[in-house]
């Protein structure tokens, strides 16, 4: 199968969660072997490499330059992961082109709406550490409220990266495309909490024996090695989220197309 195959059929009709995770799988092969893809892939390792290093730095230096040192190679990651989200949907559709400045321009808007919201944020929380059910409360609302607009966003994120919208036309089409496909965000959040599950279990239960064997198991996941083996699997999953999402997205804006 080619990524023409792929986008045919992603147009013909809604995938189900196999079909979903079988594509996912086929543009990841297909990133890996591609030589500017695989560069994409590997930078997300990379910066596990930094955090892994700014986590011992942190332990063993001064606190305030590591601080600033992690909120650049934060910001690094989130612009990446968002830039990351239009390299997967015009891997799929063929683009050999990428249009990074209008899509970093983005980020920093939307990143700058988080800093604000953010820093409203952290000014009240200290006046709620003294009332405990205060506290207790706000943090159910947040949390609730955390949950409704990652939903409401679900595909604001890829249509805002990879189509040439503003953040209102964004937001409308959006909404737009939400309104057929509840049941398809359920199912995708469902089948991703299932995936991870499945997937952590798998990995420990092949792991941890041949690990016992060698009398290394609690002391392997306690060390450096275990730490790097827990990032990088938590960086793999990460990066099939993202082009399961794309998937999914791509598949309800085609067949919206179509029915138009």
């Amino acid at each position: 199968m080619d990524m023409k195959e792929l986008q045919e059929k992603l147009t013909e009709k809604n995938l189900t969660i196999f079909q979903q995770i079988k594509y996912t799988f086929f543009v990841f092969k297909s990133l890996l072997f591609d030589r500017n893809g695989v560069w994409w892939i590997l930078f997300f390792f990379l910066i596990d490499c930094i955090r892994i290093m700014g986590g011992y730095l942190l332990q063993n230096t001064s606190l305030s330059p590591v601080l600033n040192l992690f909120s650049i190679f934060n910001f690094c990651y989130y612009l990446v992961l968002f830039l990351f989200y239009q390299k997967v949907i015009f891997k799929i559709e063929e683009k050999n082109y990428l249009r990074l400045g209008q899509s970093a321009s983005k980020f920093f808007f939307l990143y700058f709406i988080y800093y604000i919201v953010s820093y409203i944020g952290k000014s009240f929380f200290p006046y709620l550490t003294f009332f405990d059910e205060l506290l207790l409360i706000f943090l159910a609302i947040y949390l609730i409220a955390m949950v409704i607009l990652w939903l409401y966003m679900f595909y604001f994120i890829p249509l805002f990266s990879a189509r040439p919208f503003n953040l209102k036309e964004s937001w409308d089409y959006n909404l737009h495309l939400m309104k057929r496909n509840w049941l398809k965000i359920i199912f995708f959040v469902i089948t991703y909490l299932i995936f991870i599950f499945f997937t952590t279990e798998s990995f420990l239960g092949l792991t941890y024996p041949m690990l016992e064997r060698l009398n290394v198991g609690y002391l392997f996941f306690s060390t450096i090695f275990g730490t790097v083996f827990f990032e990088f699997f938590g960086t793999f999953i990460l990066i099939l989220f993202v082009i399961l999402h794309c998937v999914i997205y791509l598949n309800v804006e085609y067949m919206d197309r179509r029915i138009k």
